[in-house]
């Protein structure tokens, strides 16, 4: 089984069977990677590094970037507070993981509060203003057994304390629910439920009060592929990225568009550095819209200083987003991407205090 059907169509499920460790990895050129020791970071403490032109570059190795998978990066906009999944080999026992701005650097990253070892927690997303989080799970309404599927909640967060998490009854299905982002009014989430265009398909629902709309699936280029997710917009919302395995490519890889005059440009499947050999995923775009930040499967012919990450499982890596911008080149030499994008009217979107109840 591929990588990217273990984690789209298991998705994180304890049946999932092991990946086979002799399983050759898809031909590719192997982008360089700048790799970070963790007595590198300036004066001792855990910073986020600053993106490279002509390389991707790991990510708080030792300390956001480990042995195990690391995922789903997220940050406020101002940068005091972060979010990101942390699980056992082939997404096992998925927790999502806290760390808050200690002085210049980062404070030592621990499992969030309302994490409970029976259940998983997966795809953390952190509003810009820091006051809200977003993330699936199989933790149950009532009584003790775990749910059969993942579904989308939140929970509110407030002085670094998190609230009571709630589960988005309107966005459940039967299927598995993943990767849930809000941009301009609308929850755009990943899912596998019946009578969806792919196998694993992106939709999103507006914000509708304090609950959401019916999702709908989006249309092409984005559900073009068998599996695809893990969509995150641009602050303009002009850029879209995310991830697909479509054009019979073995692995999951980041693709990006941008918006034109009548829809969407045609998807791209990023370049190296970006895609690498083994599975691409979870894109975020940084708040100032400069850093596209990912997840990534990818070894390493540098990794003699950093073995133990660099082992096979997520790794977390960031890139310009300029190096996306110049894939899209293309595109708006055919007049496709507009320039300037006008933002689509949003919702009002009411934050959820830590001490607001379900």
């Amino acid at each position: 089984m591929r990588r990217v059907v273990l984690v789209a169509l298991c998705v994180l499920a304890p049946a999932c069977t092991p990946m086979n460790p002799a399983e050759p990895a898809a031909a590719s050129l192997k982008p360089p990677v700048s790799v970070r020791t963790p007595g590198a970071a300036l004066g001792g403490e855990r910073q986020l590094a600053s993106p490279q032109a002509d390389a991707a570059r790991l990510l708080g190795a030792d300390w956001l970037s480990g042995p195990r998978n690391d995922y789903n990066l997220s940050t406020d906009s101002g940068q005091h507070a972060m979010v990101f999944a942390r699980s056992a080999a082939n997404f096992k026992d998925s927790r999502i993981w806290f760390a808050r701005r200690d002085g210049s650097g980062w404070g030592e990253a621990a499992e969030a509060s309302f994490a409970d070892p029976r259940y998983r927690d997966s795809d953390p997303w952190l509003t810009p203003d820091g006051r809200t989080l977003y993330f699936v799970s199989n933790r149950p309404l009532s009584g003790e057994a775990p749910s059969a599927s993942l579904d989308v909640w939140r929970v509110g967060l407030e002085d670094g304390r998190f609230g009571v998490p709630e589960r988005l009854d309107a966005l459940a299905s039967d299927g598995e629910e993943l990767g849930p982002e809000l941009h301009d009014g609308w929850l755009y989430f990943n899912s596998s439920r019946k009578g969806g265009p792919v196998k694993l398909a992106i939709y999103r629902a507006r914000v509708n009060g304090g609950g959401f709309d019916a999702p709908q699936p989006l249309g092409a280029p984005f559900n073009d592929g068998t599996i695809q997710g893990d969509f995150t917009l641009s602050p303009d919302g002009g850029l879209a990225v995310f991830w697909s395995q479509r054009s019979g490519s073995p692995d999951a890889d980041l693709f990006a568009a941008c918006r034109t005059d009548d829809g969407w440009s045609a998807a791209v499947r990023l370049p190296p550095p970006i895609n690498a050999a083994g599975m691409d995923f979870t894109p975020s775009l940084t708040a100032d819209g400069k850093e596209l930040r990912f997840a990534s499967m990818r070894t390493s012919a540098h990794a003699d200083d950093a073995a133990q990450v660099l082992n096979g499982q997520a790794n977390i890596y960031v890139v310009p987003t300029a190096l996306v911008t110049q894939a899209l080149a293309g595109e708006r030499s055919k007049g496709g991407c507009s320039p300037t994008v006008a933002r689509e009217s949003s919702a009002a979107v009411r934050p959820i205090g830590a001490g607001d109840r379900s």
